[in-house]
């Protein structure tokens, strides 16, 4: 399993409370730059319960910045970027991630659609952790714009980016990064699955392909 990532106090002065709801009693403060350790993600996805020396509890995770962490048995760098970002979900009603909306906006989407994260934003998340990881993406929301990206690979390896379709549409499609297969089936981590960041599992036959950096 991937270490717990760790965080950076953003605000001058964060509350940390009992429990994830904004009424619940604060128990504890953190500083700008405090450096703590996420345990939990609320079902929001608003609030992370978060560990810094003897303090734990809830702190909203828009005043927390992600600090990456290396990942030494992840061949290829976006995989530790990726799976720091499992858990980041939609939130429910007229409410935006602020995290889902800046993977949007690491495209060429124009508003509204790269300011809701009820836009479809699987490419999204992909360009977002490549572009991170210091690649060059695609820039695009369309999940078959990463079928022009890089080189096709004819056997997938961990970390590699998988194009799928969908419905047998051409126009649609799905993202995200291998890791893993059975016989029928293969396991992508990627966003926009179950509306957040996760790992779910696709029909093998669904792959139009796989791709690395040229």
């Amino acid at each position: 399993m991937p270490q717990e990532p760790c965080f950076r106090v953003i605000a001058t002065t964060l509350n940390v409370r009992q429990a994830p709801l904004i009424t619940a009693p604060v128990i504890g403060y953190l500083h700008a730059n405090d450096v703590v350790e996420r345990l939990n993600i609320s079902s929001d996805g608003y609030w992370y319960e978060i560990l810094e020396g003897a303090l734990q509890g809830w702190a909203a995770q828009k005043y927390l910045q992600l600090i990456l962490q290396p990942a030494p048995a992840e061949r290829y760098p976006w995989m530790a970027i990726a799976l720091a970002e499992v858990g980041v979900r939609e939130f429910p009603g007229n409410a935006e991630n602020p995290r889902i909306v800046g993977y949007l906006q690491s495209t060429t989407l124009r508003p509204p659609d790269n300011s809701k994260d009820e836009t479809l934003w699987c490419s999204a998340f992909v360009n977002w952790c490549i572009e991170r990881a210091g690649y060059e993406g695609t820039d695009s929301a369309l999940a078959r714009s990463w079928l022009t990206w890089g080189n096709e690979i004819s056997t997938p390896e961990r970390g590699c980016i998988a194009v799928l379709e969908r419905d047998q549409d051409p126009r649609c499609g799905h993202v995200g990064f291998y890791l893993d297969e059975n016989q029928q089936r293969i396991a992508l981590l990627g966003g926009n699955q179950s509306n957040a960041v996760g790992i779910s599992w696709y029909n093998y036959a669904d792959c139009l392909s796989f791709r690395l950096p040229g």
